[in-house]
């Protein structure tokens, strides 16, 4: 060892003060090496006495005494001894001597079928927020994942069904944080959500509910949720759908790798599960809430307005929120049903809504058909555009649109429009030869779609040729 660079690091060291990083960086050697250097050659840095100092050795009289003494304790009897220091000071002078009650984990073995995970996490992406919901099987270690714009109810039964139809099955008890579609609230007692129960009544397995800040309880789940998040920190995505194809394919080949525990393939235990058996009627997933019809025929969700028939104005009804559309009832009766939309303050609305108040104001009737067909769908918008550009009156064709809407229903009506448009044919003529084709007369001869079938012959043959095949 040189001495002159041992000058130098003690010098700096014990006079200068500086750290053992800003002695390498002044010396152009590593932090390492003088970190070696100063261990070598027994350099301490001098210790200041601190106001603590003079009652350490009581203090670890103290503990020997009485090891699970807490740090108010030891501050209090310390004030008794003339003591003038911060509680601070001494908790941080008595860390290593307190003696911690001990809170001992083991790892949890679990028999075939008996136990799932379940919880929600949560990502930022460029785009927007997305939760992911997460399911593990606790045996076999088959991970499920899907994430969601939302982790509403209606959410959370979609993702467990999406597991269960994978999985083929339903694990006898879920283990669950405190999650507001689980658990309503803890005290004065435990209460689940209504809804939640009925779910799991449907199914035919039990809740457990974690104990508050004990993550260890679903330490299956917590670890698979790490390794989920540093899986997004170096996969860039551009929408809910790429997020979910990267994840699935990330989750398929990790269901496919050996697990460092079990050293099987979770895909593998899978068949080993003794899952409960799907019922034959699946669990519709939706949320519902009560709600009021507005005067002027609109149903208000998560700040977008939906219509109703307008002589279902001021009705007081349900809403059945799905993950991907919105139903509402009156009175037992379905009298709505429109694809949710995941934007702010957008009014959705079927054309067909407005008809009593299109024979109440006359003379605003054609141009508000013109309007609801127009904005109703991109499709009809462009065959109302063409069809004008052919010379037709765009709004008698949408006056003629409408007719058809009101006797089939939006999405065979729109698919019509989209084929016409295809085929470049803007003419409604067409459209009723697709939604109204002509009744088939009993007396006349079945055509098929396929000519070549026509030219199908047939040479007659004894039904004694038959005999001999017995």
């Amino acid at each position: 060892m040189d001495p002159g660079i041992l000058h130098q690091i003690k010098q700096l060291y014990e006079v200068e003060e500086l750290s053992q990083r800003q002695i390498a960086t002044q010396l152009g050697i590593s932090r390492k090496k003088v970190l070696r250097i100063l261990r070598d050659d027994e350099v301490r840095k001098p210790q200041r006495e601190t106001i603590f100092k003079p009652y350490e050795r009581l203090v670890q009289e103290w503990y020997k005494e009485y090891p699970f003494l807490r740090v108010t304790q030891v501050y209090e009897r310390l004030k008794g001894y003339g003591y003038s220091g911060g509680y601070d000071t001494v908790k941080i002078h008595t860390q290593s001597l307190r003696k911690k009650k001990p809170g001992w984990f083991h790892e949890l073995e679990f028999l075939p079928g008996e136990e799932a995970q379940v919880d929600w996490m949560e990502w930022r992406f460029s785009f927007g927020i997305l939760y992911g919901f997460v399911l593990i099987l606790a045996y076999s270690r088959y991970l499920y994942v899907h994430f969601y714009p939302r982790h509403s109810l209606e959410f959370f039964l979609d993702g467990h069904l999406r597991a269960f139809q994978e999985m083929g099955g339903v694990a006898h008890r879920h283990r669950y944080d405190n999650l507001k579609s689980v658990v309503l609230r803890r005290t004065p007692e435990l209460t689940f959500n209504a809804q939640f129960l009925d779910f799991v009544r449907h199914y035919g397995f039990s809740i457990h509910a974690c104990t508050p800040g004990r993550a260890n309880e679903k330490g299956r789940v917590e670890r698979v949720i790490r390794d989920i998040k540093d899986l997004l920190r170096i996969t860039p995505c551009q929408d809910l759908r790429e997020v979910n194809l990267k994840v699935s394919a990330w989750r398929l080949e990790r269901n496919q790798r050996v697990h460092r525990s079990t050293e099987k393939r979770p895909i593998d235990l899978l068949k080993e599960e003794k899952l409960i058996p799907l019922p034959q009627i699946s669990y519709s997933p939706h949320h519902l809430i009560l709600t009021q019809v507005g005067k002027t025929g609109f149903v208000e969700f998560d700040t977008n307005r939906y219509s109703v028939p307008s002589s279902f104005s001021e009705a007081s009804g349900e809403l059945l929120v799905y993950p991907e559309h919105l139903e509402i009832w009156v009175k037992g009766k379905r009298i709505a049903s429109h694809p949710r939309s995941f934007d702010r303050k957008q009014k959705i609305e079927h054309p067909t809504h407005r008809e009593r108040l299109l024979q109440i104001t006359p003379h605003f009737k054609t141009k508000r058909i013109y309007q609801l067909i127009n904005r109703m769908d991109k499709s009809a918008s462009c065959f109302l555009d063409e069809a004008e550009a052919e010379g037709q009156d765009p709004m008698e064709v949408a006056h003629e649109l409408f007719k058809l809407l009101t006797q089939t229903s939006k999405a065979v009506f729109l698919s019509a429009i989209r084929e016409a448009n295809e085929l470049k044919l803007y003419k409604v003529k067409y459209l009723q030869s697709l939604l109204q084709p002509p009744p088939h007369r009993p007396d006349q001869p079945v055509h098929p779609q396929n000519p070549h079938l026509l030219t199908i012959t047939y040479a007659g043959r004894s039904l004694k040729d038959y005999d001999n095949l017995i």
